[in-house]
């Protein structure tokens, strides 16, 4: 049966899978976009540097995101789920989600379907945003109840 342990480990699993497939497109980035470029010549023609240049700057925020993300499930884990340290790591979150989606929005200049992307990435910083006030308040009342007798 499914439960919250489980759905848990799922979650840190995946974090760590993602961590892996962005390492492997760190080092696959250059054909991939090479064989993208090819595909569509008559519309990227001399675009590989730019796709490499965004690939690379996007994942400064992505590996922080999977760091934070980490974090974030691992304290869950531990039964630390009410604390200031998880509410900053929702603010990191969806900073980098934010820095995410401009990098996708200057990329748009030159391939938009980046448009998506950085509509996407700014969406989901701004859910990151309203769960990290909650959280945020949830900490705050559970601080003022562990000092009221």
């Amino acid at each position: 049966m499914w439960n919250k342990d489980k759905s848990l480990a799922l979650s840190i699993w995946c974090v760590r899978l993602f961590t892996v497939i962005m390492v492997a497109v760190w080092f696959l980035a250059p054909s991939l976009f090479s064989h993208l470029i090819q595909l569509r010549e008559e519309y990227l023609a001399g675009a590989l540097p730019f796709f490499l240049a965004s690939t690379y700057t996007a994942s400064v925020p992505a590996a922080a995101a999977l760091w934070l993300l980490h974090g974030l499930l691992s304290s869950i884990a531990a039964g630390k789920v009410f604390i200031p340290q998880n509410v900053r790591r929702l603010r990191g979150l969806s900073w980098c989600c934010i820095l995410a989606g401009l990098i996708c929005l200057a990329s748009a200049c030159y391939y938009l379907p980046f448009l998506l992307l950085a509509t996407a990435a700014a969406f989901v910083g701004l859910i990151l945003r309203v769960v990290k006030n909650v959280l945020e308040q949830a900490v705050a009342i559970k601080t003022e109840n562990d000092y009221t007798i």
